[in-house]
């Protein structure tokens, strides 16, 4: 195979994977990203960290989070 050949293969392959494979992932992600009940290991891990899962996280408590993340990732990087 030719290198010029293997490129154009390859572009190709680039281009038509995600082509192909669009409409069900979308339809996939709407499906999971719009329904109201939560799987078996999401119930699991809700129960375990003590989050109830029905509720949505308010503005600051999502910024408690993020501070609290991003504390702990700069200590475990610069460590």
């Amino acid at each position: 195979m030719t290198p010029t050949l293997a490129g154009f293969l390859q572009a190709l392959a680039l281009v038509a994977a995600p082509a192909l494979s669009h409409r069900p992932l979308g339809d996939y992600l709407a499906q999971v990203l719009t329904s109201a009940r939560h799987l078996r290991a999401e119930r699991a891990v809700y129960r375990l960290i003590g989050v109830n899962g029905d509720f949505e996280q308010t503005w600051t408590a999502y910024l408690r989070s993020v501070l609290a993340f991003s504390a702990v990732s700069v200590l475990f990087r610069y460590a």
